[in-house]
């Protein structure tokens, strides 16, 4: 009798406590599935698509613009797309769930020309939000699909643009472990940067990032740079390229200046060499610029002053690996500006750069 009472306590108890715990489970569950209902846009104009030596990157834009309220922390809000990939021979099929085909298709011929991996890009809007992308290839390569998110940008008025990429990575059955580096010569285009002592600041960073490019792949380093000639590049753009090839360093080149009120004495107290980073990003680049500023102003004989922890600086704050941003020399100052119109010293900084990436991935 004393065990039948003891069951039948056992048995309430977990009525009362293990039934409900089960159900606060299953709403929990049901909400979660539930909480992202919104339909995104595949704008077929923003494909992107950025090539290496044995690598080829293609980034699939999904996308959505929304207000603030509506998604709640913008640093914390990030596109998922739904999305199934099949891979067969040189067929790739990706089929997308909650977007729409908007745009036009005008830079799939950009894309296509001399691809040496993809033959054919093909996209088919379903019935229920639903898009099918056919990627055909020449085959012959290991081919991975995978999310890349990419950082917001405002739209003003408190409205945002989220995009995350369905990244589809092609690479060479070529067993290759050499580091990937981006390198970003700042400004371009109307873009002018310092303009001062007859120089433009976006010529001075284009003349020394084509060496340090030049140099880094010389010493076995696989390279993409993000302007080859006086042109505009969107600063999401810049790191985009970053993102989706995996690279291992985001190197961006810049010649500072200073405020055209400031003393003379100011000037020539703050000239000389700096390397900006962001403390916050999930890969901080300070460990690479301590050793990238030691190298390059011993080797040009310019002045330093302290790293910079720049958190909201774009480019720092939307590449995921390790980025920064090397402040060669101060424009504004007659010495600094005078030594940089020699082109010999534009080589050093890249030699520099050089032993720089050296020491950084060798120690």
């Amino acid at each position: 009798m004393k065990k039948f009472i003891c069951l039948f306590f056992v048995v309430l108890l977990a009525c009362i406590f293990i039934v409900p715990v089960s159900n606060c489970n299953a709403d929990t569950i049901t909400t979660s599935e539930d909480s992202d209902n919104k339909i995104y846009d595949l704008q077929q104009n923003e494909f992107k698509y950025y090539k290496i030596t044995h690598k080829g990157a293609l980034g699939i834009p999904i996308s959505g613009s929304f207000p603030e309220s509506e998604v709640g922390d913008i640093r914390k809000y990030t596109v998922e797309p739904k999305y199934f990939e099949s891979i067969s021979n040189n067929k790739v099929e990706i089929t997308i769930s909650q977007v729409n085909i908007t745009g036009s298709t005008d830079n799939f011929d950009t894309i296509l020309k001399d691809n040496k991996y993809i033959k054919d890009i093909k996209l088919e809007q379903l019935e229920n939000n639903t898009v099918k992308v056919n990627i055909e290839t020449f085959g012959k390569t290991n081919i991975k699909v995978s999310p890349v998110k990419r950082r917001y940008s405002s739209l003003g008025d408190n409205k945002y643009k989220f995009t995350t990429f369905i990244d589809v990575t092609f690479e060479e059955k070529i067993k290759d472990n050499s580091k990937i580096i981006i390198i970003d010569p700042g400004h371009g285009g109307s873009e002018l940067g310092t303009t001062a002592n007859f120089t433009y600041e976006k010529q001075l960073n284009l003349d020394i990032s084509k060496r340090i490019k030049e140099n880094l792949e010389k010493a076995g380093y696989r390279t993409y740079i993000t302007r080859n000639d006086d042109t505009n590049v969107g600063l999401l753009d810049r790191t985009d390229c970053a993102n989706l090839l995996n690279a291992d360093l985001f190197f961006c080149i810049h010649n500072n200046s200073l405020p055209l009120d400031v003393t003379m004495q100011c000037v020539h107290m703050f000239r000389g060499t700096t390397v900006l980073y962001n403390s916050t990003a999930p890969k901080p680049g300070r460990e690479f610029a301590t050793i990238l500023m030691r190298e390059v102003s011993s080797t040009i004989k310019t002045n330093t002053y302290p790293l910079q922890d720049r958190p909201n600086l774009a480019v720092l704050s939307s590449a995921w690996c390790p980025a920064v941003l090397l402040e060669t020399t101060v424009e504004t100052d007659d010495g600094d500006a005078k030594m940089m119109m020699h082109r010999i010293n534009s080589q050093k900084v890249s030699d520099a750069s050089l032993r720089a990436v050296n020491k950084y991935f060798n120690e």
